[in-house]
């Protein structure tokens, strides 16, 4: 189905909430006892309060946009967005037309974690701070991804929302599958569409961490501070909080993970694996890799290659 002949058949269609809802509307769990997730429809002009409850929402702006409340803020969600709110946090979702449709997804936290940290597994600045914002169980937090009306985030999911309405034994394994293509989807297209933030950390945060990321072999703090306007003291603030490390640390430690890519599938000299990675000497490069990993790149690519 196309998208609006999708819209027009979902919204005849009715859900049914536990009880729990209607008795008690600022603590609750959506989440039937017996599932890891569940999606639904949230429709126009229903009655929308501050609530909270012990799993993660994912909100999918469908189409239109909607008026999200979290803690204190306030701000528009636009047909695109995907939005990750962490548990027991006071927040709110409201349509602002009659045309517009968000898709709420109810996952258990036990269930996201095993779900979606496995995804952020790769040792770079983006995923770790994807993980810091939403492992911090002391700190209510949200994640916004901008994903531009995708066509294979929307596809995904339709087909996540759908598959709620197979009522059979593999209703919840399928769930978890097309939540998982879902995220991987996001991720595999973040750096290239999509923004991110964090309620404390603010977007302007998430183009530093990729142009750092994309350019870390000739990007010095002083060239960063005038690209992105701010003062080398502050910049070097914002690098610290969000990755827990300096700037110089973290473009080496992407140097040295360039590096051992190179040692492990190249047979590419050590001077030019030097020149590529970003440095000028040779010499130095052979230091630094060699304080950073305990044994110089010869060695490393000898044990590497014979292994």
């Amino acid at each position: 189905m196309d998208d609006d002949e999708f819209l027009k058949k979902i919204r005849t269609l009715y859900f049914r909430f536990p009880g729990n809802i209607l008795t008690n509307i600022e603590d609750f769990d959506v989440v039937p006892m017996n599932a890891d997730l569940t999606v639904i429809s949230q429709f126009w002009n229903i009655n929308t309060f501050i609530h909270m409850h012990d799993c993660f929402e994912i909100n999918y702006i469908f189409k239109g946009q909607c008026e999200f409340v979290f803690l204190d803020e306030k701000r528009i969600l636009k047909e695109g967005d995907f939005c990750i709110i962490s548990p027991f946090t006071n927040h709110s979702t409201r349509l602002l037309d009659p045309d517009s449709q968000i898709f709420p997804i109810l996952v258990k936290e036990q269930t996201f974690s095993k779900t979606f940290f496995p995804l952020l597994s790769n040792d770079d600045i983006l995923s770790h701070f994807f993980r810091k914002i939403l492992s911090n169980t002391d700190e209510p937090n949200y994640l916004l991804f901008q994903t531009s009306a995708s066509p294979d985030v929307r596809f995904l999911m339709k087909e996540l929302f759908l598959e709620n309405f197979q009522y059979d034994k593999y209703v919840n394994q399928s769930n978890v599958h097309w939540l998982s293509l879902l995220f991987v989807s996001i991720l595999r297209n973040y750096e290239t569409y999509s923004q991110f933030s964090s309620y404390n950390n603010g977007i302007a945060y998430a183009p530093i961490l990729r142009y750092i990321q994309s350019h870390y072999t000739t990007i010095t703090l002083s060239e960063l501070s005038k690209i992105f306007h701010y003062s080398v003291p502050y910049l070097s603030k914002i690098i610290k909080e969000t990755t827990d490390q300096s700037f110089s640390s973290v473009v080496r430690k992407l140097k040295m993970r360039a590096a051992v890519q190179l040692l492990e599938t190249t047979n590419d000299s050590i001077e030019k694996i030097a020149e590529d990675v970003g440095y000028n000497s040779s010499d130095h490069f052979y230091r630094v890799f060699t304080d950073y990993y305990g044994m110089s790149p010869t060695k490393y690519r000898k044990i590497h290659q014979e292994t």
